[in-house]
């Protein structure tokens, strides 16, 4: 996909005009307002770098072609993997462009992307579909499906339901609501997808780790991720592949 240096062209000029509903404008406003801090304070401590580093790893292995989308993007932080940006919070794309003046980056819902039937070969999302019922979730997937090449490949995270009962743990509002079990994927996807990888993501409770053995656990969870203990993960994270 071409890109123009200013980073803006007539498809970001803004959001679609649809109506969005109450809890996306929550979303949204919530987003907002994390914007100006939101690297420093989710990825600017040793427990965010570590994230970060997992979830990279799999991204530079899963990641195919050079039309990659971002989806959700955020301030840019993968924008270095993609070539191009999506997000429906305003200041989130404003960050993102500041940061990369030479990426389109679109101000848009993920269900519906500005471009072309077959403009990607990659589409990724992270930290994304655990806000999103389920409705809207297989509308992101349909979406993902159209602007995807035949065999291009959807990557996405979400939370582990079965670790999240283990612990006992109950998400309250939309804030990381959702959660998914990889059985789910069949009745989300409608049979147009097949799960080609998974990965299990924080197997250990990390933030319970001094900050210095954190660096060093990393090699460990890469190797235990690959194993069937990545069902027990805080998150799993699934590279689909377009079917049809």
């Amino acid at each position: 996909m071409s890109s123009n240096t200013s980073g803006v062209d007539s498809s970001q000029a803004g959001a679609p005009a649809e109506e969005l509903s109450a809890e996306t404008r929550e979303i949204v406003a919530y987003y907002d307002a994390l914007a100006p801090t939101y690297d420093a304070d989710r990825f600017g401590n040793s427990y965010g770098a570590y994230l970060d580093g997992l979830e990279r790893r799999a991204l530079r292995e899963w990641l195919q072609g050079p039309r990659v989308l971002d989806l959700a993007c955020g301030t840019g932080r993968f924008l270095d993997l993609a070539s191009e940006g999506l997000d429906l919070s305003g200041k989130m794309v404003e960050r993102a462009r500041e940061r990369w003046p030479g990426k389109r980056i679109h101000h848009a819902p993920a269900w519906s992307i500005p471009a072309a039937g077959g403009s990607y070969d990659s589409v990724f999302a992270l930290h994304l579909f655990m806000h999103l019922h389920l409705g809207d979730l297989r509308r992101v997937l349909h979406e993902c499906r159209r602007v995807l090449r035949p065999g291009g490949v959807m990557v996405f995270d979400f939370p582990n339901a079965l670790r999240r009962r283990l612990v006992g743990y109950q998400a309250t509002g939309w804030h990381g609501g959702t959660e998914l079990m990889a059985r789910d994927l069949r009745m989300l996807g409608g049979g147009h997808w097949r799960l080609t990888a998974s990965r299990g993501l924080a197997l250990a409770p990390i933030h319970r780790l001094p900050h210095v053995a954190r660096p060093a656990f990393m090699a460990a969870e890469v190797l235990l991720g690959r194993t069937p203990l990545k069902h027990l993960a805080s998150y799993q994270l699934v590279k689909l592949e377009k079917v049809d």
